[in-house]
């Protein structure tokens, strides 16, 4: 009897133990998924606050836009040749009905529409692509609650980021001189092969200057269809690295001609809005654009994202961030660069 008491009052002992060790347990887990929970919203807002931080530079150049597929294309087309004249025919309707000219001769060639027939042209593909970037942490500095270094290494996250998309969309222009596009030649090149013959241009040479600018406003607005017909752009946007910057706000804020003593007025002032990409490498390379009319795209198919999730064997907590984009141009018309040189 008493060894029966003992046995039961040993098995209760026990289980008593156990279950106060798989409280102590299941508290610890508890706690530590909380603490991740808890933590990953204000992650995720310093993330995207911090991407958010300075103005983008790139979205006020190209034209941003969504896209739903693997990849954007465009269909280029040649143009019409100006409309024709259509002739009218003098003459009566004679006694069998017929048309006839003065002398009763029947006319047997009545005027007609003449028909065109535009050629293809080439085709713009923009490949969306996938870019990505990560952090670790371990478990003992989400114990310590190291949320400092989280923080610092969230912000880092997202700045780079967005220098990964400043950067691509930069160097279009960075080169925009060298690296051939949809026609087989640079973006910025005097020798774009037109389909109805000819050639058509959107570079000038030399520094940034009010004649150069000049020279750069009057090529844009020669500027002409696949047909040879003008295109009447307006340029409005003069682009320019930092090293350029108080040069270009000088040739379009001055009141008078910059780099004169004479009281000559600056005709270009107020005429240009002045943007200075940080990401521009050239320290001489300046850009003039029509923001309307110019076809410099940039697709977003999935814009910057932020995500955590956690290791199970190793206990690694692991941030990320995740986009997807494409960029280019579909039509060289409608900027115009220059080296500087």
């Amino acid at each position: 009897m008493i060894k029966k008491i003992y046995g039961l009052l040993v098995g209760m002992f026990n289980l008593l133990v156990g279950l106060f060790l798989m409280a102590i347990e299941g508290d610890d887990v508890h706690q530590e998924l909380d603490y991740a929970t808890l933590l990953e919203p204000k992650l995720r807002k310093v993330f995207y606050e911090t991407y958010d931080e300075v103005p983008e530079q790139y979205s006020k150049i190209y034209h941003v836009k969504s896209s739903k597929k693997s990849k954007e294309t465009d269909y280029g087309l040649g143009a019409m040749s100006p409309w024709t004249e259509f002739g009218s025919i003098e003459g009566t309707y004679g006694t069998n009905g017929s048309l006839e000219d003065a002398q009763g001769n029947p006319i047997a060639n009545m005027p007609s529409i003449p028909w065109e027939t535009v050629p293809p042209g080439l085709e713009r593909v923009y490949v969306h692509r996938e870019f990505a970037k990560g952090f670790m942490i371990e478990r003992k500095f989400m114990d310590d609650e190291q949320y400092g270094v989280l923080e610092k290494m969230s912000k880092d996250l997202a700045r780079a980021g967005r220098y990964k998309v400043e950067q691509d969309a930069a160097s279009l222009f960075n080169n925009g001189f060298v690296a051939n596009g949809y026609d087989g030649k640079p973006l910025f090149a005097d020798d774009h092969p037109l389909l109805g013959g000819g050639t058509g241009s959107n570079i000038v040479s030399g520094a940034l200057s009010d004649t150069t600018l000049k020279t750069a406003a009057t090529l844009m607005r020669s500027q002409v269809d696949e047909a040879g017909k003008l295109i009447q752009l307006q340029p409005d946007t003069l682009i320019v690295p930092p090293e350029l910057e108080w040069l270009a706000y000088e040739l379009v804020r001055s009141e008078y001609k910059p780099g004169t003593d004479l009281n000559d007025i600056n005709v270009m002032k107020g005429r240009y809005k002045v943007i200075v990409w940080d990401f521009l490498t050239s320290p001489t390379a300046w850009f003039l654009a029509d923001s309307k009319r110019h076809e410099l795209n940039f697709f977003w198919r999935v814009r910057p994202e932020f995500g955590k999730e956690k290791d199970f064997d190793t206990l690694v907590s692991k941030w990320r961030g995740y986009m997807r984009y494409s960029f280019g141009y579909s039509d060289y018309r409608g900027i115009v660069g220059s080296t500087g040189l």
